[in-house]
């Protein structure tokens, strides 16, 4: 099983390619998103073993320098990250619906996370930064009172770094609104 997850934001897209081949060589770790970002950015995700993804990190970092403008690892992950990650969560009901939107994605991945870890609420999804102008989103849904408390963690994170867009609760959603989640 996953234990952890990182990423590298680099402000080159060349240079990106460059830390994502250095990283797959370093260290045995998946690629859960490698792709150019707006504004002409280029993030990694990778996930592995705690070790295999501190190795690959660091050598990712060594490769891209002053090109990287972003990283984090996340050691010990919510074994919900992933499958919203990749859009694969199964939730089969939303009682209530917290939402926290980021200019970075590094910021999105850790307050989701620490959602996770905070309160009994079920990740929906984690959308990074692609096609929405560098911006990245998760949706979560629980109880109205553990989805208030993940959201208010989340949201002090993402704020604390200063890439806090808006955060938003919505008690019971209007079925219209379900469909398109």
């Amino acid at each position: 099983m996953e234990k952890a997850l990182a990423t590298v934001e680099s402000i080159s897209v060349a240079v990106g390619y460059k830390i994502l081949d250095t990283m797959l060589k370093a260290a045995n770790v998946s690629v859960y998103f490698a792709s150019t970002t707006c504004p002409g950015k280029f993030l990694i995700i990778i996930g592995g073993h705690v070790s295999a993804v501190k190795t690959a990190l660091d050598a990712g970092l060594n490769a891209g320098k002053e090109m990287v403008a972003d990283y984090m690892m996340l050691p010990n992950i919510h074994p919900q990250v992933i499958p919203a990650l990749a859009c694969a969560a199964e939730v089969e009901e939303i009682n209530d619906l917290g939402v926290v939107e980021s200019m970075a994605a590094p910021a999105i991945l850790e307050a989701a996370d620490a959602a996770c870890k905070t309160a009994r609420v079920r990740l929906i999804e984690i959308r990074i930064g692609k096609g929405m102008g560098s911006k990245s989103f998760f949706s979560l849904t629980g109880d109205i009172s553990d989805v208030k408390r993940a959201v208010e963690v989340a949201k002090s994170i993402v704020a604390a770094k200063g890439f806090l867009v808006e955060a938003v609760v919505i008690s019971k959603p209007h079925n219209s609104l379900l469909d398109m989640i």
